[in-house]
């Protein structure tokens, strides 16, 4: 992978991350979907730990 594919990859993955932090904040405690939202946030901050440690 070259430098502007990791960098693009970074980028998209940083702006997934917010996205699911505003979602998260906004879905109510009640919902199941919390959950998942979290799980798919932890995922996407997994993979931009990788990309800045490659």
């Amino acid at each position: 992978m070259n430098e502007v594919e990791r960098e693009v990859l970074r980028k998209l993955a940083e702006k997934a991350l917010k996205e699911l932090e505003e979602a998260y904040r906004r879905i109510p405690d009640t919902d199941n979907g919390k959950a998942y939202l979290f799980r798919g946030k932890e995922r996407v901050r997994l993979m931009l730990d990788i990309l800045k440690e490659g």
